[in-house]
């Protein structure tokens, strides 16, 4: 008998909003075998915004959502409070689906550098606006990818609240060289780092952004 998978259809009826673009996946305790069936058997054309956070997607169960139709049209992604990681984010970066993708919230994940600097690279994603990497594991190496990215050229937000960042991506954020359409910066609770922090207090470049949200530099340091 065939598996039963009438879950999805109310999933969909519950979830979809009312003129089709969203549709609420959140907080369905999705895991890689739900993640495989709903990448095989839901399609919603014209979809917008897609909310699959807080739920259990791992990189194997995001590999299959990456080449999908249910993610082929949309212009939100939001998927904080997963257990991704770097083969996760890499299946974003290489994803056929994803060209017109505006905003993609990642927090509180397991992306290390490795996906940090695969988001990067990545030319699917060159229409981003928003990149929300916030409570993961990047360390310089990442963070410096990001700076220097010559693919996110239409990013204009970008968090980096809660990683491993220091002194040498510190160095690379205060000039952004790559993020040419940058507007605001937020990399709050990091590896403290004097003389980065005062880098970035004294970079003309990060001045002129609308907002930019760093660990305070006090006069003991």
């Amino acid at each position: 008998m065939a598996e039963d998978i009438s879950y999805i259809r109310r999933w969909l009826k519950k979830g979809i909003s009312k003129d089709g673009l969203t549709l609420d996946l959140s907080n369905k305790n999705i895991r890689n075998p739900e993640a495989l069936e709903l990448a095989e058997n839901m399609s919603v054309p014209d979809l917008e915004i897609l909310f699959l956070h807080t739920n259990r997607i791992k990189d194997i169960g995001l590999e299959e959502f990456a080449e999908s139709e249910l993610f082929e049209s949309l212009k939100e992604l939001w998927l904080y409070e997963n257990l991704i990681g770097n083969d996760g984010a890499k299946a974003l970066a290489e994803s056929s689906k994803l060209g017109g993708l505006r905003y993609l919230s990642l927090y509180t994940n397991r992306i290390g550098d490795a996906g940090a600097v695969a988001l990067a690279q990545s030319p699917t994603l060159k229409n981003l606006e928003t990149l929300d990497l916030s409570f993961n594991r990047i360390g310089d190496a990442g963070a410096v990818a990001l700076a220097e990215s010559t693919q996110l050229q239409n990013l204009k937000v970008l968090h980096l609240d809660a990683n491993r960042i220091g002194f040498e991506s510190m160095t690379a954020l205060s000039q952004a060289p790559g993020l040419k359409s940058l507007t605001t910066l937020n990399m709050m609770y990091n590896k403290i780092d004097p003389q980065g922090l005062q880098l970035m207090q004294d970079s003309t470049r990060l001045q002129n952004l609308k907002a930019v949200k760093t660990d305070l530099l006090v006069a003991d340091d």
